[in-house]
């Protein structure tokens, strides 16, 4: 794999979500699987770092106002509260290598603590101001799915 290079090297800028879809290997697409409307973004610079964040746009507010991760007021929201938050976010950073149409992701912070110090791979197709990032297959609920999401550059 080669570090990535302004000259050849598509992907950088930054890119809004559009939507993300599961794909099953029985054929079958669930076409909402961040809800009708996710948001988010992902970030890819020249000299070879990456981010991304997205969620539900319909995420639920917090029972209370929470200003801060670091403040009581976010220890004592209910378990069941928290875990729908989480459960409704992703994020993650770190750098990334380019191999022709796959991209690697080289976990260095996650909102999934277990993503730390592993590697990502995705292939992107492009089409005018679209890529499209596909997971490779992995079991899903014991069904191998593939998940695809479409950004679109701003």
């Amino acid at each position: 794999m080669s570090t990535p290079s302004i000259q050849n090297n598509l992907l950088i800028g930054i890119w809004k979500l559009i939507s993300a879809t599961a794909i099953y290997a029985d054929g079958t697409v669930t076409p909402d699987v961040y809800g009708t409307h996710p948001v988010g973004y992902i970030t890819y610079t020249s000299d070879g770092h990456m981010m991304v964040m997205f969620s539900r746009s319909d995420r639920s507010p917090l029972s209370q106002e929470v200003r801060s991760p670091l403040t009581p007021q976010m220890q004592s929201l209910p378990v069941e509260e928290l875990a729908q938050a989480f459960t409704t976010f992703n994020a993650y950073a770190g750098t990334y290598t380019l191999s022709g149409n796959t991209v690697t992701h080289h976990i260095e912070i996650a909102s999934i603590p277990n993503r730390v110090c592993t590697t990502l791979i995705r292939t992107f197709t492009l089409s005018e101001n679209q890529v499209t990032l596909r997971t490779l297959p992995a079991l899903n609920n014991g069904v191998e799915t593939i998940f695809e999401l479409v950004w679109e550059r701003i």
